[in-house]
């Protein structure tokens, strides 16, 4: 064995000593504590440094994650960076590293992650040896602790929590491969990506996937009733003045359930997307990952309870079907039934999944995903208020919180929605790999309502019409398949990416409008309008309308690192066609990231997007086909992982532009309009810290100005005057917005197994109408809970848990409008609990 003092057997070109050599042991001394608060405009971050003791090296060590920093070198000189910064010790024969250079590795990262990707590309592998060994062999001998994937949607089941497609680390994640279809770390990513955990909605207990993302920047839920699910699939927020689209696995939403509970993390990509996903508006898109099966046994079973008659009912089980633990499993399910603070509105929802992974061979595995979800009941979102009444005062007095202007006896939502997905994963070799996503799914439903129109002051009445869409079906297929390539050209490292993508979508059904008696503003008398009233009004006649939609595209990536350099290049050519219009647009992005050794990096990028869109505009009776979308973005911005910390911190400065924006039309809110040109500028900042052991933060800022830069369109004041919207805002959309979280776990010696959140949510005021007349005020919300771990205080009681959490706890009356019509009141206290036995 060489010593210490030349362990490499560096000594030239002309050595000859082949004997074996040992890293040696480093003491690390990392800072542990991380303490941030933030102003509307500022962080001040705080690090304490704290002393780790020197000892042998333990599990812990080779499953926690810490900063890397290791740039392209001969493969000797950085293992012995690799063993000072990891506290592992290596041995390995002399000869193997002569000539052997690395790309390096960069990043929050487990050991085995770290090591794993120094020696990607040299034809050596490890392979522990026991006490903290770690033995250098050559590839043949290949035993490692897991593999390191680059590519697609693969995933490692019951891996490493801080994988792109993991559950992350208290509120922390460190990389996301949303942005780039590849496991990327965020610090090298020229993007913002906002992760929400799975311990942070844990935390929360958000009902919805907009509530979900309440404490995410750039984020505006334009039901301000986010809280309260809907026959919607997911309800509608918006990023950076855009209304987001949602996807699944890196595949569109057709009808993936969305239930938080069904999720292992959300991830906020902001900014123009289409190079990686096809049609995206431009402020940026929502992606999901479904929770997979673990190779580990483990299961909960929780039963929930809140206000307004809230019981749920959740399980979730997974583990491995066979003792080679090549055949994995997960089962989860869901049960709901509640109201609302708006009468006659109830929700009930049956959901399942069903997951299988079969691990073919060790690099080889497919996972097979199947859905179901039933809405017998659902709550309509289009049932508002007007602006008279609730945000402006109104001789007729305040509207109560609880007022319903539909009717009871014409008021049906249901929902019924079926997907399977098949995810494939195969390594030819380390460098090279295939990636497979592809989905069916199926969805009908049908709704009856009425909708709230014009307020008349005088007769104390506001107008209403009904509207009916049923037998509505619809179904999509979609695939997205890739190779990734991963190689060397001199000093530069490449990781090459190139994808198809199919989508088509298929819908029909029946749909129509009539005039509905008007309802007196206070006093209303229901059970007055039935579904006979709608047939006689529309004599038994309803408008056909079917569509067929389909993309096909392929995508190509290069990720280029020189040093602490990464650049990002990308292009994307789509083919398109809905009814009669076909487009073949190109996209493209570039970015460039610089990674210091201190774990700052400044980071810039340009991106374009398209969309083909395929919703519906109102114009004088009819629904008609909007013109394609077609955006562009520039961002500058800065992030920052702390070493030897769980952080993310980020800022963000963007200008974006889009063309034939559509907005929502303040008569009819399930259609929209166009407007000709919608200009975002605004800033970003992000805090995530895992400041100590139970100690969770989150802080947020967002500055965003979105307003019409070109438009023919016209507007109305709230007193009947027109007005050009050139240079108006858009309506709901805050200039200033503000969040922060905490979840602290209380010392064992004080109260064991208690932990406590408190978040604050600032909203800024907003203009209420297209025509910028009147605002919506500013508000600013409360949200506080705990969670006890029983098993802490009683043996006993081991896996039984209880939480709580209360939103708006304060109990404020707020109004967020989108025109004088059409209006809703804010979540007043949703108080939710569960009581659920993990094992």
């Amino acid at each position: 064995m060489a010593t210490q003092r030349n362990p490499f057997n560096l000594q030239g070109k002309n050595a000859t000593s082949s004997s074996s050599f040992l890293l040696p042991v480093s003491v690390s001394r990392n800072a542990a504590l991380l303490v941030a608060s933030t102003a509307l405009v500022a962080f001040t971050l705080l690090v304490p440094a704290c002393a780790q003791a020197a000892g042998a090296v333990s599990s812990a060590t080779v499953l926690s994650t810490r900063t890397y920093n290791i740039s392209a070198q001969p493969l000797g000189s950085a293992l012995l960076s690799f063993g000072k910064q990891s506290s592992l010790q290596l041995t390995a024969p002399g000869e193997l590293l002569r000539g052997v250079k690395t790309s390096g590795v960069h990043g929050q990262l487990t050991s085995q992650q770290a090591l794993g990707q120094l020696l990607a590309g040299t034809g050596l592998s490890y392979a522990p040896s026991g006490s903290g060994t770690v033995v250098l062999t050559k590839a043949a001998a290949n035993i490692t602790l897991g593999p390191v994937r680059v590519g697609g949607t693969a995933r490692s089941s019951g891996g490493d929590a801080q994988s792109a497609y993991g559950p992350g680390v208290g509120f922390v994640a460190t990389r996301s491969a949303s942005a780039t279809r590849t496991d990327t770390p965020l610090i090298e990513t020229p993007k913002s990506v906002y992760v929400v955990t799975r311990q942070q909605m844990d935390d929360l207990q958000p009902l919805t996937i907009g509530a979900a993302l309440r404490y995410t920047p750039g984020i505006v839920s334009l039901a301000a009733n986010d809280s309260t699910p809907s026959a919607s699939l997911f309800q509608p927020v918006h990023q950076r003045g855009f209304e987001s689209y949602t996807f699944v696995d890196g595949l569109l939403n057709g009808t993936s359930i969305s239930d938080p509970f069904f999720l292992d993390r959300i991830e906020a990509l902001s900014g123009p997307s289409s190079v990686m996903y096809g049609q995206a508006n431009p402020g940026g898109l929502i992606n999901m990952t479904l929770k997979h099966p673990t190779e580990k046994a483990q299961g909960q079973a929780n039963v929930g309870f809140g206000n307004y008659g809230r019981y749920e009912g959740q399980v979730d089980f997974s583990g491995p079907l066979n003792k080679s633990r090549t055949l994995l499993y997960r089962l989860i399910g869901v049960g709901i039934t509640q109201g609302s603070q708006i009468n006659y509105n109830h929700y009930k929802r049956l959901a399942a999944q069903g997951d299988i992974e079969w691990k073919i061979d060790n690099k080889t595995d497919l996972t097979i995903i199947g859905q179901f979800a039933y809405d017998p009941e659902s709550l309509s979102p289009w049932i508002g208020i007007p602006a008279y009444g609730s945000l402006i005062e109104s001789p007729t007095g305040r509207i109560p919180v609880s007022t319903f202007y539909g009717d009871p006896a014409f008021n049906e939502n249901w929902n019924r929605e079926y997907m399977l997905e098949a995810i494939f994963h195969h390594e030819f070799t380390k460098n090279l790999q295939f990636n497979m996503t592809a989905r069916f799914d199926a969805q009908s439903h049908g709704s009856c309502s009425l909708m709230a129109g014009a307020v008349n002051i005088a007769k104390n009445t506001i107008a209403r019409s009904a509207f009916c869409d049923s037998q509505i079906g619809g179904r999509s297929s979609q695939l997205t398949a890739n190779l990734s390539y991963k190689l060397h050209t001199g000093p530069v490292s490449h990781s090459f990416l190139a994808g198809v993508d199919y989508r088509g979508q298929w819908s029909k059904g029946y749909w129509g409008f009539a005039t509905a008696p008007a309802a007196i503003i206070i006093n209303l008398i229901y059970n007055q309008y039935t579904y006979s009233d709608y047939l006689q009004a529309t004599n038994g006649q309803s408008k056909w309308k079917k569509y067929a939609y389909w993309q096909d595209g392929i995508y190509f990536q290069d990720q280029l690192n020189w040093r602490r350099f990464y650049v990002t290049l990308a292009g994307r050519q789509d083919w398109n066609g809905y009814g009669d219009i076909f487009n073949r647009p190109f996209t493209w992005n570039a970015g460039i990231n610089y990674v210091s050794s201190i774990g700052l990096a400044p980071y810039f990028s340009y991106a374009k997007s398209f969309m083909p869109q395929t919703g519906q505009v109102y114009s004088a009776g009819n629904l008609i086909q909007p013109d394609p979308l077609n955006g562009h973005q520039w961002e500058v911005g800065l992030k920052y992982q702390i070493p030897h910390t769980q952080s993310m911190l980020t800022a963000a400065y963007y200008d974006l532009a889009e063309n034939n924006v559509l907005v929502s039309n303040p008569d009819f809110p399930k259609y929209s309009s166009e407007i000709g040109q919608v200009k975002s500028r605004g800033v970003e900042l992000s805090a995530h810290a895992n400041l100590a052991q139970g100690l969770d933060l989150i802080l947020n800022y967002t500055w965003n100005r979105v307003y019409n830069a070109r438009t023919t369109l016209t507007g109305q004041t709230i007193s009947g005057l027109a007005v050009s919207l050139v240079g108006k805002r858009l309506v709901q959309q805050p200039t200033n917005a503000a969040s922060g979280f905490l979840d602290y776990t209380l010392p064992k010696n004080l109260v064991p197994g208690l932990s406590v959140n408190f978040g604050v949510r600032y909203q800024g005021k907003s203009w209420a109408d297209q025509a910028n007349s009147f605002r919506n005020p500013p508000f600013i919300l409360f949200d506080t809970g705990f969670s006890w771990d029983a098993g802490k205080v009683f043996k006993s009681a081991k896996g039984l848990n209880v939480r709580l959490n209360m939103t708006n706890f304060a109990n404020d009356t707020y109004v967020q409008c989108g025109s004088a019509r059409f209006c809703h009141y804010g979540d007043q206290r949703v108080a939710y609990g569960t009581i659920g036995y993990r094992f």
